[in-house]
């Protein structure tokens, strides 16, 4: 465990204070453990991957932020059904499913950051989502009135996914998933996996610091789209700037604040209220801090 970690290094976005706690835990052991010693007052655990999608505060956390590694990060198959920690990392489970000869998971290697971040947000890419290959997930649950954990397994069903959005309760820990997959052609699919980071190196700005898409894609348009119609594409507010090359994306062009990239996307989000009439819904996390809240007093002063 270390004290007063800087948590812009574990963020893509590099932005965020410092920690008061940081702890990498290894095994199912200790997260059960970590849990039952915390009880009721688990609020004070924030939970993370590789911050690949995520919002620190400028100010810190005053809490313990967890990352899973060792075997909760690692993957296993028997027949077609592949059980992956949540700490796994995507591109990682990727590469290793398909030196094993199984394919249908290649999307996820276009997807920054662990597999449980992954089922936080059923993410997925213009292909394919991860509701169409997950079949169920082990969930640590704690009853509120008692401050008791459970550890539970849900199917896929009853986890209420849908674009973007899993219906996961507060304080729910992913511990692991299972995917399906099957055999065929794994050069095919190396190609395919191939051609989509190409596309993607060439129209987004991956090799940049920032959080991948900022917002969600509202139903039959595209975020990106309506930001750069309403003439954000390039705009600075502070350290943050929306891409040049991709509208949706957001990046810290190098001293960035959260505060800068908060303000930065309230703009984007009046601006295309104003104009389309749209409510683009923030794809980040805010970690740490009500970044909801802060937005919205950011949209009162555009007004």
């Amino acid at each position: 465990m270390r004290a007063d970690e800087p948590l812009h290094r574990r963020s893509s976005l590099r932005i965020g204070g410092s920690a008061w706690r940081f702890v990498d835990l290894g095994s199912r052991e200790d997260v059960i453990g970590l849990l039952a010693a915390v009880g009721p007052d688990w609020r004070r655990l924030v939970w993370v991957g590789l911050g690949s999608n995520t919002l620190f505060p400028d100010e810190g956390i005053d809490g313990v932020v967890v990352r899973m590694s060792g075997e909760l990060a690692d993957w296993h198959s028997a027949e077609s059904q592949v059980t992956v920690g949540a700490g796994a990392v995507n591109a990682h489970l990727v590469r290793g499913l398909l030196r094993e000869g199984w394919i249908g998971a290649e999307f996820l290697s276009l997807i920054p950051g662990t597999f449980g971040g992954a089922v936080a947000l059923n993410a997925g890419t213009r292909e394919r989502e991860l509701s169409e290959i997950l079949e169920r997930c082990e969930i640590a649950r704690v009853n509120e009135e008692q401050g008791v954990w459970h550890v539970g397994t849900f199917p896929a069903s009853e986890l209420n996914l849908s674009y973007r959005h899993a219906g996961l309760k507060d304080g729910d820990v992913v511990l692991s998933g299972v995917v399906k997959v099957e055999r065929g052609d794994v050069e095919e699919a190396k190609s395919r996996v191939r051609q989509d980071k190409d596309r993607r190196n060439r129209t987004q700005p991956y090799r940049l610091a920032s959080v991948g898409s900022t917002f969600a894609n509202p139903q039959g348009d595209y975020a990106g789209r309506l930001i750069e119609a309403v003439g954000l594409k390039g705009h600075r507010v502070g350290g943050a700037q929306i891409s040049e090359l991709h509208a949706n994306f957001f990046i810290n062009a190098g001293d960035a604040t959260a505060a800068d990239f908060i303000a930065l996307m309230a703009l984007a989000r009046h601006r295309v209220r104003e104009r389309f009439g749209v409510e683009l819904r923030p794809e980040v996390r805010f970690v740490g801090f009500d970044g909801w809240a802060q937005l919205i007093e950011q949209e009162k002063s555009l007004r």
